[in-house]
This record gives structure tokens, C-alpha cells and sequence, in this order.
């Protein structure tokens, strides 16, 4: 995958801040999980799960991103 930014300190700083909002909607799913809200558990997941996948090549972000 390539680098969305030339300047790595700036890749490096996108890439903090992406996985920290995953992180984010990642434990929002599983605190609606444990309140059995299920919508609001997949629409979290879901998100952090289009966060990760754009950062760590999921599919299909990694056939999307190459």
C-alpha cells in the first residue's frame, strides 16, 4: 500500500489519529453490546471496522486501496 502522505510525520500523525477514532467506535460496540443495543452495536463496529480496514488492508479495503 502507498503512503497517502509524502511527509511521514504527517502519514504517522494520520495514522494515530485514524486508529484512535477505531479505537473509539471499537469500544462504543462493545459497551452497546453489553447493554444489547444491537443497532447501535453494529453501526459502531462497522465503523471501526472501515477505520481498521482502511489502516490495516481488511478486505476489501485491500483490494479497494492498492
Amino acid at each position: 500500500m502507498k503512503p497517502i502522505f509524502k511527509n511521514h510525520s504527517l502519514q504517522n500523525v494520520f495514522v494515530l489519529i485514524v486508529g484512535y477514532f477505531g479505537l473509539m467506535f471499537a469500544r462504543q460496540a462493545f459497551d452497546y453490546w453489553n447493554e444489547e443495543e444491537w443497532f447501535s452495536t453494529a453501526l459502531h463496529a462497522g465503523l471501526a471496522y472501515s477505520l481498521f480496514g482502511s489502516l490495516l488492508g481488511f478486505p476489501p479495503f485491500n483490494k479497494l486501496i492498492k
